[in-house]
């Protein structure tokens, strides 16, 4: 059985290695490093993780596949796993942030009224969003969509427990005045594909963590790397790369030498590199990815990736 699981660790390591380029090339900076402020800002943010026992590991939608989406109680449910669940904020009709991802309740609560699923979250009042049961879909009635401000009163009794937020259509300056005033600057980690978010966010919240994530092909990831480069990742705390099989052939995305690459180029500057198989529930595919030596993993499905991971980091 061992030898079998093996061989099949070592077939996908094979495809892994065909999808990839030749060893990159990396960009210089024409610009100057980031300062010593900013980099010793950025171990502080980044040391947080150890400080806290908490593992760098993103939990897609809150709580991963088995998880209703986005509810307090998935967040809970990753918290106690020492995981950082990720949250999609929106606004409500009235002004609300609340934490859903579709721009409508359609999947996530299939059992509300048609005036209501038909309807964009932001045409719906928080009364009408609380309304909604978003948990039976997955199998835990009862749950409901949250305001970005009870899930922050949550987190503000417990310096643990970080939270992703991934931008979607939200006033930043509202955000950033609910973040300060439930004190939880360091334990948010604000998500988003663009970096001059990155940037607007830091001019609010100068001492929060930020995280950029980008997909696409490898040569599409190492454009966007190619920019920060430009900028010596100013302002980035964390990057975040999707790893998945290219359509239509055996092959992934990303070949084992580029991702080691970037994860030594940026751990040398202090900023953690998570790559994450989208979409992937393959265990043998995570059992590579820790041992050709990738440090930080995302997923969907982290009851299966904590086990496999407790084999390599005891």
């Amino acid at each position: 059985m061992m030898l079998e699981r093996r061989r099949l660790i070592k077939a996908v390591g094979g495809l892994a290695l065909s999808s990839g380029l030749p060893r990159f090339a990396k960009a210089r900076s024409a610009g100057s490093p980031v300062s010593s402020d900013e980099r010793a800002l950025r171990n502080a943010l980044t040391g947080m993780y150890a400080e806290h026992g908490v593992l760098s590991i993103p939990i897609h939608r809150g709580g991963g596949m088995h998880q209703p989406e986005n509810t307090i109680e998935a967040f809970e449910y990753t918290w106690a796993r020492n995981m950082v669940p990720e949250a999609d904020v929106r606004t409500s009709k009235d002004g609300v942030i609340v934490v859903i991802h579709d721009s409508t309740v359609t999947r996530t609560a299939p059992g509300a009224p048609d005036h209501i699923r038909a309807k964009p979250v932001e045409e719906l009042t928080l009364a009408e969003l609380k309304t909604l049961d978003v948990g039976a879909f997955r199998g835990y009635p009862g749950q409901r969509i949250p305001t970005l401000d009870e899930v922050f009163a949550v987190m503000a009794q417990d310096p643990r427990k970080f939270l992703y937020l991934d931008y979607k259509k939200i006033d930043l300056d509202v955000l950033s005045g609910m973040v300060k005033r439930h004190g939880v600057d360091r334990q948010v980690i604000f998500t988003t594909q663009h970096y001059d978010l990155i940037q607007e966010w830091r001019r609010r919240v100068p001492g929060s963590q930020t995280m950029i994530w980008m997909g696409g092909s490898q040569e599409e990831i190492n454009a966007i790397l190619n920019s920060l480069r430009a900028t010596d990742f100013a302002g980035v705390y964390i990057v975040h790369m999707h790893y998945r099989p290219v359509a239509g052939t055996d092959a992934f995305n990303m070949s084992d030498r580029f991702m080691l690459d970037v994860q030594d180029e940026l751990s040398a500057k202090g900023i953690i590199v998570q790559v994450q198989p989208w979409n992937i529930e393959d265990p043998l595919v995570y059992e590579r990815l820790f041992s050709i030596g990738i440090r930080h993993v995302g997923t969907d499905f982290p009851d299966m990736l904590r086990l496999i991971r407790t084999r390599f980091f005891p």
